[in-house]
């Protein structure tokens, strides 16, 4: 009787335990790749955070965690206004889980927040692009025309000259180095991008108010807000290689997700990692030399 007991409780402790070790590690390599601002607290950070990594019993720390919390939350607030917002958004998450180590609240404490958390990102987002005229024409089609990061899914959808796209960047770049008073370029485009690519803005905004809804008010077991937020990224990231905020959606997604879903998020997360390839130059690349 007594070892069915302790069958049973291995049973139910060991999955939590093993969760809760996943969304830690995960949050620990985020840490380390993309965590802080500045190289000083950059050096610092990665040597705690590797250390961390490297032995088990320092994972879970509290001390660590809440040391972690109080350097990102000093740094971070010095350039409030300069950084980019998933490092702020990271700041809120090292702060639910320093709460959760140190009030030993069970792990759906984490699930739920993080749940919550995907949520009012999206919200917010959505919100944040349709107060500053998201909704207008142009938005994405100015951006693909200069914006270098674009240009080779712009010389695809249009058959543009890759050259053309330089030369939009170019002068648009001559006119913020050189302003002169009534100067305008004539960038090179087709009706057809503008169409296509309010399209896409639009969809966008729909989609990421869906996504809003679904993790903000459906059950924390249905898989449906998971397969939308896990299609976001890939459809989002791949064209708009925004590693960071990728990544910490993901981890937030491994952190409120069931079992059988969990391994779908692992894998996109380390998809997206091929996102800071440079593609563009290497397709060029191989275009060119043969």
């Amino acid at each position: 009787m007594a070892y069915r007991i302790l069958s049973l409780v291995k049973f139910n402790v060991t999955p939590n335990s093993s969760f809760e070790d996943l969304i830690l590690k995960f949050s620990l390599i985020l840490l380390v790749l993309d965590g802080s601002t500045g190289w000083g607290l950059d050096v610092f950070m990665r040597i705690i955070c590797v250390l961390m990594l490297a032995f088990n019993k320092y994972t879970s720390n509290k001390f660590l965690w809440l040391l972690i919390a109080i350097l990102l939350l000093f740094f971070n607030s010095l350039q409030f206004y300069n950084i980019d917002n998933h490092k702020i958004l990271f700041v809120y998450w090292v702060l639910l889980i320093t709460v959760y180590l140190w009030t030993n609240k069970d792990i759906e404490y984490l699930r739920l927040n993080s749940k919550l958390l995907i949520g009012l990102v999206m919200f917010f987002a959505a919100f944040q692009k349709i107060i500053n005229e998201f909704t207008v024409p142009g938005f994405l089609h100015g951006s693909f025309l200069i914006d270098g990061r674009f240009m080779l899914i712009t010389h695809f959808i249009t058959d543009v000259p890759y050259q053309e796209l330089l030369n939009n960047r170019n002068s648009t770049a001559t006119l913020s180095y050189l302003p002169i008073n009534n100067s305008n370029v004539t960038l090179t485009s087709s009706t057809y991008m503008g169409n296509l690519l309010y399209t896409f803005q639009i969809f966008g905004l729909i989609y990421e108010g869906l996504v809003a809804s679904l993790f903000l008010f459906s059950k924390k077991e249905s898989v449906i807000k998971d397969i939308a937020l896990v299609t976001f990224c890939v459809g989002t990231y791949f064209i708009f290689p925004v590693i960071g905020f990728s990544s910490i959606l993901l981890i937030l997604g491994i952190s409120q997700s069931n079992v059988k879903f969990r391994k779908y998020y692992i894998f996109t997360f380390i998809l997206l990692q091929f996102i800071i390839v440079p593609w563009q130059e290497l397709i060029f690349y191989f275009k060119n030399s043969f």
